[in-house]
């Protein structure tokens, strides 16, 4: 099996990737220039998309999810994996969150419908403050620059 990153709940979760439809552009696919995800894992929906093999069915369950949802899980295309994946709204990076409000209720109504309970914004908290403290500080040192140029411009024009 694969270690657990205790740190990030999705490795533990897998609800949306067994709840939700992916569906992206064809040309995502490796069968195009450019493309990473393995067409072999897709299948095609005409006349310009591809879905992820599973989750057109009811009820979906994307074919590159392994383990039991809920337990242990993991995406064995995690560096390939579609535009819809990566855009779903909760990252985990190096142990840190991003994650949007609309994200989260996407996120806790696969996760209800897969019975495990909904995440609740107050478990981001700690690391959304500390996110939301260094973003503050870094506009207002923005800012201070920004301001303290216009201060010497300003003694320049005058004098």
């Amino acid at each position: 099996m694969w270690a657990r990153d205790t740190a990030n709940p999705c490795r533990t979760c897998g609800a949306c990737c067994a709840y939700f439809r992916v569906s992206f552009y064809w040309g995502e696919t490796d069968k195009a220039p450019g493309g990473y995800v393995p067409a072999e894992l897709t299948v095609p929906e005409p006349p310009f998309y591809h879905l992820m093999r599973g989750t057109e069915r009811i009820p979906p369950r994307c074919v590159a999810l392994e383990g039991e949802v809920g337990h242990a899980v993991r995406c064995r295309i995690y560096e390939r994996r579609p535009s819809p994946c990566r855009e779903f709204g909760i990252q985990w990076k190096s142990g840190r969150v991003m994650v949007t409000l609309e994200a989260l209720e996407r996120c806790n109504r696969a996760r209800v419908a897969w019975g495990l309970p909904p995440f609740k914004i107050e478990m981001f908290s700690t690391q959304l403050n500390r996110s939301l403290r260094s973003s503050r500080k870094s506009l207002q040192n923005r800012a201070g620059a920004v301001h303290s140029t216009r201060s010497k411009r300003s003694r320049r024009s005058a004098g």
